[in-house]
């Protein structure tokens, strides 16, 4: 369909474009034609003087007369000038020197009516053209029209389904939770066999049953987060918070993981600064880019965490020498449930939702976030309102 449209589109393009070209052309030749007709009956003028000063037989305005006709049409002086000069040397030579003039006024009579129905043509032309180009317009401007209207409730329809969609998720997320939550107790009971003794198969199944229902309780939790964020601002509980602790925090909380994979996770603190945040929201905000550092570097890899104050602000800054982000991926960071091709590609565990709550979190937090990739890695950098700053904000 939109291929079609755009195809319409060129077609009207096209018609403007040849209308166009042809009023130009039209109008050219209809002016050539009226001008032409103007000087053919200018010139018959000029004749039928002429031949009235032959009448009145007054040879020096007869004289005046044809000069004036040798002036503006040679040709026709050329085949008047033999009866002309026989009736300078004989006026009784005035009836042959009358019908020759005659002749030429005949001859100029039945060239205006051409030139006059051949402007009378190219007008009519230049008028169906003109008529032409006008409803093209028109109907180009409806196109148009109509293809903004379609673009606009395209636009009305998707953001209904956002809404719809994020409406959904909060729902069901809500209502996963209880079921999980009784789910969660049943299986702490059987791991402390409060229902009887566990062979070794049975408690390892069951270790591996809440294991992943933790993770789908983590789930739900980020579903409900996102949702909270789509509805405004996070709500927040401000304390103050030292910087470097919430660093050093999220590095000793995410060693097991780098471990596993062979990465170095390395703290290195800057100026000591104090920000007003919620300590429980900066430190999923942190551990979620942390995280995603080392996922995303191989093996033997290093990932920095960077801690300090600059200026009024309380900086982040999450390096890694993982093999950057594309381009076209970068915009799109963001997005809820957003997948780079990279991750896909390499099946790194996520549901896509990790950056989006952090953004959240830090939005919340009066920040930023920014992104640096140069294929060599990538550095995530968090400024937050900091010092005096920061307790502007709490207030």
């Amino acid at each position: 369909m939109g291929a079609l449209r755009r195809n319409v589109h060129k077609l009207a393009y096209v018609l403007i474009s040849a209308a166009l070209l042809l009023t130009f052309a039209l109008g050219a030749l209809s002016g050539f034609r009226i001008h032409h007709g103007a000087d053919i009956e200018h010139q018959t003028i000029r004749t039928q003087r002429l031949e009235t000063e032959v009448l009145e037989n007054h040879p020096p305005s007869v004289r005046s007369a044809f000069a004036d006709i040798v002036m503006h049409n040679p040709g026709e002086a050329a085949r008047l000038r033999p009866s002309y000069l026989a009736y300078l040397g004989d006026r009784s030579t005035s009836r042959a020197f009358e019908r020759a003039i005659e002749s030429e006024v005949t001859s100029q009579s039945q060239a205006f009516r051409h030139a006059t129905t051949a402007a009378r043509k190219a007008v009519a032309g230049l008028i169906v053209v003109a008529a032409l180009l006008v409803l093209t317009l028109l109907w180009l401007f409806e196109l148009e029209r109509r293809s903004g209207r379609i673009d606009r409730d395209n636009a009305a329809r998707a953001e209904e389904l956002i809404r719809l969609r994020d409406e959904f998720v909060a729902v069901v997320s809500h209502e996963l939770r209880t079921p999980l939550t009784s789910i969660i107790g049943y299986l702490e009971l059987l791991v402390d066999e409060s229902g009887g003794e566990l062979t070794s198969d049975q408690r390892s199944y069951l270790e591996i049953v809440q294991r992943s229902t933790s993770r789908l309780v983590e789930l739900v939790g980020d579903l409900l987060l996102v949702a909270e964020a789509e509805r405004g601002p996070l709500a927040l509980e401000l304390v103050d918070i030292d910087v470097a602790a919430l660093a050093a925090h999220a590095a000793e909380s995410a060693r097991p993981a780098a471990d596993a994979r062979g990465v170095i996770v390395r703290v290195e603190q800057g100026a000591p600064a104090t920000l007003a945040g919620d300590p429980t929201r900066l430190a999923q905000m942190l551990d979620n880019l942390v995280s995603n550092a080392i996922k995303f570097t191989p093996e033997g890899g290093r990932v920095v965490i960077r801690a300090g104050q600059r200026g009024t602000d309380a900086v982040f800054e999450i390096a890694d020498t993982g093999a950057g982000i594309a381009d076209g991926d970068r915009e799109h960071l963001f997005e809820p449930f957003f997948r780079s091709h990279d991750a896909n590609a390499r099946a790194v565990p996520g549901t896509g939702l990790g950056l989006t709550i952090s953004k959240a979190i830090i939005d919340a937090h009066q920040g930023t976030i920014e992104v640096e990739s140069t294929g060599a890695g990538t550095t995530f950098r968090v400024r937050l309102p900091a010092g005096e700053r920061a307790a502007s904000l709490a207030r």
